[in-house]
């Protein structure tokens, strides 16, 4: 099992495939489970595709403290450099778009391209409360009570509406632990006081934004504002809601297509 080292932090990575390297940074209170069968998907379509668990995710090491984007794209860096990927594509879904933001800034030689998956750099009073939510959620509610309330928000109504079985499989999934709930946390309220807009303006690699037409978590206008911060940024807009790769081929497509 490949672990990554970094001032006493331990992450947990997988590389399947070979070919241009692509990395998949996970989003709020979430670690490399999120994307499922899409590293092997990845992997077919000519890729090296690296996931990793963030810290407080098992097998990584626990979180402790206030969740730091500085870190977190420190981590970034620690698994490439551990996988062995000088350079690389940073696929951020939601949260995971803002770390890849940050990781652009700080390690701008070390990224070769962005696709910022249903991620916006401005974060405005509204998108403050969608935050405050996620941390009530998971400081306050049980786990069943937690599942049917935050579910609705993750997909869009189409794909709720023809994938019904798939979102009632997810919800009974979906019932974080202590520890996931303590990052979670965290991330939430990072998340509240986060702005990325110098990391947007830093940008110098191709950039691809999308959005999800349906989504209510980050809409698409604050991702068409993400990409006019950005120099060499598309902004795409695609018949889905928040979880782009879950629910639109046309995403997995967009990621592939760069």
């Amino acid at each position: 099992m490949p672990f990554a080292e970094r001032s006493g932090r331990r992450l947990h990575y997988t590389v399947q495939g070979d070919g241009a390297p692509l990395a998949l940074i996970p989003g709020l209170g979430s670690g490399a489970r999120l994307f499922g069968t899409l590293p092997r998907r990845f992997a077919r379509a000519g890729f090296a595709c690296l996931t990793f668990d963030p810290v407080g995710f098992a097998p990584s090491s626990p979180h402790t403290g206030e969740y730091d984007f500085d870190a977190a794209a420190g981590d970034v860096v620690a698994v490439l450099d551990a996988a062995g990927l000088e350079r690389c594509r940073l696929a951020g879904t939601s949260l995971g778009g803002k770390v890849a933001l940050r990781v652009a800034r700080l390690a701008p030689e070390r990224v070769s391209g962005l696709v910022l998956l249903a991620s916006s750099a401005i974060v405005t009073p509204r998108a403050r409360r969608v935050y405050r939510f996620f941390e009530v959620a998971a400081t306050q509610l049980a786990g069943a009570a937690f599942a049917e309330v935050v579910a609705p928000f993750l997909f869009g109504a189409s794909f709720q509406a023809r994938a019904a079985s798939i979102v009632d499989d997810i919800v009974r999934a979906l019932r974080p632990d202590p520890a996931t709930r303590t990052v979670m946390a965290a991330q939430a309220r990072g998340l509240q006081h986060f702005d990325g807009v110098a990391d947007a303006r830093a940008v110098r690699c191709p950039t691809l934004c999308l959005a999800g037409a349906e989504d209510t978590l980050t809409l698409a206008a604050e991702v068409r504002a993400t990409a006019e911060l950005i120099a060499a940024a598309e902004f795409r807009v695609l018949d889905a809601g928040h979880s782009l790769l879950l629910e639109s081929n046309a995403a997995f497509d967009a990621v592939c297509s760069g």
